[in-house]
């Protein structure tokens, strides 16, 4: 059997951009930084894009990545989680004033400076995930290819900014200790638990059409298999920094087919209304770390303006509780897909 050449076409880019996301979180790695797999991968495949590199990332190619970060983040979760869960109460009930106060922030800036018509400064300034901003946008008559674009530079400068800063509140030096369910080498029967939570989560993810199913999917069966104790599986490092080479790249190539003076004014766009964030962001973090005595390093990954896989991945290099960070971006998701078209809706029908 033989593939249409398109596809052969775009698995040839998806491993080139593999291959150089691999070699620029090989340099990253080098250097100590933080994150290393995927900030290296992103910055090289971002690099290659703007040099029109023959490199490219489709939603077919990225979703097996997707599954295995999706498992490694699900066995973040164990049996004695809930005991622990006690203190998340205070940061999940603030949750939806620190997002109206984000949103708030951002959606003035983008009508302000960038001059944004209504609908797709709204829907660029929601701290919510591309594809639910993007349909979302486009269903009330907003600009999709602004938003998308807005949305992937935002969560490219997250990545790549946040863990930098965040190491600057750590004492520790070098990189951070892997937490002890990726670390290593696994046992390799259990890795038939992997495949399974892989398998089984996707079918179930898109059967019930989560969103960005091919990683919820796999991450909600994983934490079901730990937190019940079923199983307490990990996988191997060098699998564990394979998926996050294709994260990186996956992130990096967005950028791919802009045109520099394109590239330019979006990331000029997007570094402002993240700047604003990450204040709103670190803002909210120390006053919920001084209240409630949590770390505000785990806050601020909490609440961060950056995907569920990258917030979750950081907090996992930094030895942070990672099923903390993967709530408050489950409740984050869920709370901007609901209420964003319920405020917009109102925001029109009072301006009208």
């Amino acid at each position: 059997m033989t593939l249409p050449n398109g596809t052969l076409s775009v698995i040839l880019r998806f491993l080139a951009a593999l291959a150089v996301g691999a070699c620029g979180g090989v340099v990253f790695w080098a250097i100590c930084a933080p994150l290393p797999w995927v900030l290296g991968a992103m910055t090289a495949c971002a690099a290659g894009s703007i040099a029109r590199l023959p490199i490219a990332a489709s939603s077919a190619t990225r979703r097996p990545m997707a599954a295995v970060l999706g498992v490694v983040l699900g066995s973040s979760f164990h049996p004695g989680l809930a005991a622990q869960a006690a203190p998340w109460i205070v940061p999940i009930a603030l949750l939806p004033l620190f997002l109206a106060s984000a949103a708030l922030a951002c959606v003035v800036y983008f009508r302000k400076v960038a001059k944004f018509d209504p609908p797709t400064a709204y829907f660029a300034g929601m701290p919510g995930g591309i594809a639910e901003m993007v349909v979302l946008g486009a269903e009330r008559g907003a600009d999709e290819r602004t938003i998308g674009l807005i949305h992937g530079a935002r969560i490219f400068l997250v990545v790549f900014i946040l863990p930098f800063l965040i190491r600057l509140f750590e004492t520790r030096t070098g990189h951070a200790p892997l937490p002890p369910q990726v670390a290593g080498m696994a046992d390799w029967t259990l890795l038939l638990w992997a495949l399974g939570c892989m398998i089984v989560g996707a079918g179930l993810g898109r059967a019930l059409n989560l969103p960005a199913w091919h990683l919820m999917g796999p991450l909600f069966v994983s934490a079901a298999v730990h937190l019940t104790g079923l199983s307490d599986f990990h996988i191997p490092a060098w699998a564990i920094a394979a998926a996050q080479v294709g994260l990186g790249a996956t992130i990096g190539c967005r950028f791919v087919g802009l045109d520099l003076p394109t590239l330019l004014r979006t990331l000029a766009l997007a570094a402002g209304s993240t700047m604003i964030l990450l204040a709103v962001t670190f803002g909210w973090a120390f006053g919920i770390g001084w209240a409630t005595g949590l770390d505000p390093a785990l806050v601020t990954l909490a609440y961060s303006p950056g995907g569920v896989a990258e917030m979750s991945m950081v907090a996992l290099s930094l030895a942070l509780e990672a099923s903390f960070v993967i709530v408050h971006h489950l409740v984050r998701v869920v709370l901007v897909i609901i209420g964003a078209p319920f405020a917009f809706q109102f925001m029109r029908s009072h301006d009208a």
